[in-house]
């Protein structure tokens, strides 16, 4: 963990009790599940292929828990992204033809969903805002 990331870290769990950190790995996690989505969509018509999908929530159970995170013997080692790790880990078993009706909802779920967390990220930093310029009058 580099310097920055630990001070973004520990500014955001003493200022907002971690929402933000936990907030920018929802909207990762949900970034991620939306690029698949759209390959489904876009590969609806291509013969043999199967649709892909992984859970939302198990992948944000693992990222936070931080599951698959390598020890780096070396501050110079590059460490990955616990996102990344739990979503391999965390593909749906279940292989089978895409649904346009299908996918079209998951699209719409998860749109909402990353326009809730965005909408909630904003409100603490609103919060925050607001009361800086009322400490200042």
């Amino acid at each position: 963990m580099s310097i920055n990331n630990a001070i973004t870290k520990t500014l955001d769990s003493r200022m907002f009790g971690g929402i933000v950190e936990t907030g920018r790995l929802a909207l990762d996690v949900s970034m991620e599940r939306q690029g698949l989505i759209q390959s489904n969509i876009a590969n609806i018509e291509t013969p043999g292929y199967l649709g892909q999908d992984f859970s939302f929530a198990a992948v944000m159970k693992n990222a936070l828990r931080q599951r698959g995170e390598l020890s780096r013997t070396d501050a110079q080692h590059i460490g990955l992204d616990p996102v990344s790790v739990s979503e391999n880990l965390e593909f749906n078993r279940e292989r089978r033809p895409v649904d346009l009706d299908e996918e079209m909802q998951k699209l719409s779920e998860n749109q909402l969903l990353f326009q809730t967390v965005s909408k909630i990220i904003g409100n603490r930093f609103d919060a925050l805002k607001l009361a800086i310029d009322e400490g200042g009058k």
